[in-house]
């Protein structure tokens, strides 16, 4: 004792308990002995790698490469295996010549759970072998001879499923778990795992949690079972995940908790579930709203039916009730429920509404109630859906109470579709197609918008789709009204008028698509524009038609500014924007450059009240510069001052404000135009190129434009011109190209010589005219006159003026000034020169 008490007999002590605590001496001969023990508490066949003695914290072993055996029955692969396991053994057994294990603690196990083709599982066949085991509590008394069951835990483990020899991608990770026996006839457990899938990526699953307890029994299905179930901190869409592969959108806080009393045959299932902040995925408007539930029933896990099953969630004063049967639960499965929906005032249902659809108005308020019976059921003889309600005393109202919309009492069914398909329907009347399968059926019912007259309304929805019908005479303001209301996007320029609409909203749910709007309406006399659109837009009468892929506007009558349109106009659906091509066939009266100017000149932007000083506002942009079209184009007169173009025809293109008029063909000043014109709206002035040819142009008309009659006969010319103005002295001044000319049987009426007739015959004038910056150059040009041959050279331009020389075939010159109006002749070199203009 002395020594002990020394220093030296207390470093001794501390060193052989760290060399203790430290060393592992190999145990190899015992593994069998060990697995034997183990395998004979759990009743499994248990094989280890490797054992290591452990003598401090606790006397135990260290094992390596335990593999816990599954039954054959279930699995030839293992149920657990594990690589590095702590096993405390229980000394008192050491006494009795028994090598008990006391504790049995894994980390990073791997655990199938394995499910055979007759619907048992693994585990539980597990817990029935255990429990015919004559083995004493974990916690037993000293005085027992019987060995003990152990206390059999596991850390950060992972938990597998099986479904037959299939490992399915469900799994648990980072399992706690723990089993032990609690006395005589009853086990309990416990485990608190995160949820996870092999195949996919999955983050803030929450956390499940289970524990149970179980009585003896003689089989499976008779051990007397009480659990609770808890799953927390789940995050909806992650969830959704789980099940089906995908996220579907959906956001929110899931918490689940249910208690489970009685035998596996016949357990008693109490449940709550609740969803906080419901909303869907691109909806963030703050709102918070709650889903909740409460379910009761009776579980036989062994035929895997569920019974007496009663759901309610109460609502604002009403409640939504689901009760019934279920099973088996498979392929197929049988069941029996009713759907009892009980005074659920709508407004309630628009907070949820909002959560899940897009575009609804922040203000949107409802009124009225939603009261309903449903009746599902499968048999062997097959399904059958049934069951009505009434929504009562509907109304909405959004834009401060501005959009209203009134349903009345609108009648719901439940229908299975067999009726339809024998061709039992009594109401012969048109509705659209209904499906065959289980659908529920709202109206038709009248739709009253603000004061208007009523509109027949209704439709059918599926679990995977749905359809929504509109039918009457209606004002276009109260269509975007209801547009408005029920969030349905889409172009919405202002207009007033009426028309008679015969249209469907349909979609799928899967993916929160746009809901696609098909029919046809008839346009009576409305009056619409665009933003940045100068002249209003007065429709007499057209049909619209909307497919899946067109809006197709027909039988068109409009007036748009100085212009009255008539024909047809086609555009895609699904286009991204500045991509779509307008397919058009459109006629009109008269046409102007000035009015063409008007439709593509920006017009300011409306400014706010506080910056009404500000003089650098942007401008609006004409929607026409961002329209594509082409298709056929017919203008019976198109004006350019006071040149006019008749009868015009051409296959016309229009690209972001530029007009392209192809395989062109007019009648002008008194003659032909055959060619291409480009129209270049996106400058101002109009920027113009022209290409083709002329033929018999009255150069009288020409004079006439200009105010004078200083040039007579006829023309035919080839031109490549480009040109920018918006009057006829302007684009002659602002003109580059060439032209070919050939003019016959005409006189120049201000110019004479002085030993020829007056005014200046001209039978032929050929030539070629190059023109640059407004500068008109004309090279060997040829006049024939009644006096003899003239060759013509010069230029012209309206800043300097003529600058020509003309020289008659007995070399006899003359000098042409002045301008095409006054023009003056003055003899060249060595000739007396003589000035003669008429006046």
């Amino acid at each position: 004792m002395r020594f002990l008490r020394s220093k030296r007999g207390i470093a001794a002590l501390a060193a052989l308990l760290l060399i203790l605590f430290l060393y592992r001496p190999g145990a190899y001969r015992l593994r069998t002995r060990i697995a034997g023990a183990i395998g004979a508490a759990i009743g499994r066949t248990v094989t280890i790698d490797n054992v290591r003695v452990r003598l401090l914290p606790r006397p135990g072993f260290d094992l390596e490469g335990l593999v816990i055996a599954d039954d054959p029955e279930f699995s030839t692969e293992p149920m657990v295996r594990a690589q590095d396991v702590s096993a405390a053994i229980r000394l008192r057994s050491l006494l009795r010549g028994r090598l008990e294990i006391a504790n049995l603690s894994a980390t990073e196990p791997s655990i199938n759970l394995v499910r055979n083709d007759q619907g048992r599982w693994n585990l539980a066949n597990l817990l029935e072998r255990s429990t015919h085991i004559g083995t004493a509590p974990t916690g037993k008394n000293v005085s027992s001879s019987r060995p003990a069951f152990p206390y059999l835990e596991a850390s950060h483990a992972r938990i597998n499923f099986k479904l037959g020899q299939e490992k399915k991608a469900w799994a648990l990770t980072d399992a706690d778990v723990a089993l032990w026996q609690e006395s005589e006839d009853s086990w309990g457990a416990r485990m608190a795992a995160q949820p996870t899938r092999t195949d996919v990526n999955l983050t803030d699953m929450g956390l499940i949690r289970i524990n149970a307890t179980w009585q003896r029994g003689q089989a499976a299905s008779g051990l007397p079972l009480q659990m609770t179930v808890g799953w927390s901190k789940g995050q909806l869409g992650q969830i959704t995940k789980l099940f089906s592969g995908r996220d579907r959108g959906w956001r929110g806080d899931v918490s689940f908790t249910a208690n489970l009393a009685g035998p596996p045959n016949a357990l008693q299932i109490q449940s709550q579930g609740e969803i906080d902040n419901f909303r869907r995925f691109d909806i963030m408007n703050g709102a918070s709203v709650r889903l909740s539930t409460a379910c009761s029933g009776t579980y036989d896990a062994v035929e895997h039916t569920l019974d007496k099953m009663s759901c309610e969630s109460p609502v604002a004063g009403g409640s939504i009730r689901l009760s019934g049967q279920l099973g088996p639960i498979q392929a197929g499965a049988r069941y029996d429920m009713k759907l009892v929906v009980d005074k659920v005032p709508l407004a309630s249902v628009v907070p949820l509404v909002r959560q899940a659809k897009r575009g609804l108005p922040e203000d949107l308020v409802a009124t009225g109630h939603l009261a309903a019976e449903f009746h599902a059921a499968r048999s062997s003889a097959g399904a059958r859906w049934d069951g009505k309600g009434t929504i009562s005393g509907a109304r909405l109202s959004a834009n401060a109470g501005r959009d209203q919309i009134s349903l009345g009492d609108s009648p719901i069914a439940l229908s299975d579709g067999a009726a339809r398909s024998r061709g039992s329907r009594r109401d012969a009347r048109p509705k659209p197609s209904e499906p065959s399968g289980p659908h529920l059926v709202i109206g038709s019912f009248p739709l009253v918008l603000a004061a208007g007259t009523p509109a027949a309304a209704g439709g059918w929805f599926t679990p995977a789709d749905y359809r929504l019908f509109l039918r009457g005479e209606t004002e276009i303001k109260n269509l975007y009204r209801l547009a408005n209301i029920v969030g349905v996007p889409g172009f919405r320029p202002l207009a007033d008028g009426s028309a008679k609409v015969d249209v469907s909203l349909s979609g799928s749910w899967q993916g929160f698509e746009a809901p696609a709007i098909t029919g046809t309406a008839q346009l009576h006399n409305v009056r619409t524009g665009m933003r940045g659109l100068n002249p209003a837009i007065e429709i007499a009468t057209a049909t619209v038609t909307l497919d899946s892929e067109t809006v197709a506007l027909d039988r068109l009558s409009a007036q748009m500014g100085e212009s009255h349109w008539t024909g047809s106009i086609r555009l895609p659906r699904h286009c991204a924007p500045g991509s779509c091509v307008w397919l058009a066939d459109l006629a009109a009266d008269r046409m102007s450059t000035a009015g063409l100017a008007e439709w593509f000149t920006p017009h300011p932007v409306k400014r706010p009240w506080y910056r009404i000083l500000s003089s650098n506002e942007s401008q609006g942009k004409s929607p026409l510069a961002s329209i594509r079209a082409v298709g056929k184009l017919h203008v019976n007169r198109f004006s350019i001052k006071k040149v006019d173009a008749t009868q015009i025809v051409a296959h016309v293109e229009l690209d972001r404000g530029k007009v392209t008029l192809r395989d062109l063909h007019a009648d002008l000043l008194q003659g032909t135009h055959q060619g291409l014109w480009v129209i270049d709206a996106t400058t101002q002035p109009l920027r113009y190129q022209v290409t083709g040819i002329l033929q018999n142009i009255s150069l009288a008309q020409v004079g006439a434009v200009m105010n004078d009659s200083w040039i007579t006969g006829t023309v035919d010319s080839r031109i490549d011109l480009t040109a920018a103005g918006s009057t006829f002295p302007e684009l002659l001044a602002h003109a580059d190209g060439q032209l070919k000319f050939a003019m016959q049987n005409g006189a120049f009426n201000h110019m004479g010589l002085p030993d020829a007739a007056k005014p200046f015959p001209v039978h032929l004038f050929a030539g070629r005219v190059q023109i640059k910056d407004g500068t008109w150059n004309l090279n060997a040009g040829r006049i024939e006159s009644h006096d003899g041959i003239y060759q013509i050279s010069g230029t012209a331009s309206p800043a300097s003026g003529l600058s020509l020389v003309l020289t008659r075939g007995d070399e006899q010159s003359w000098n042409v000034t002045g301008t095409l109006l006054k023009p003056r002749l003055t003899r060249a070199a060595r000739t007396e020169a003589r000035t003669v203009i008429k006046p």
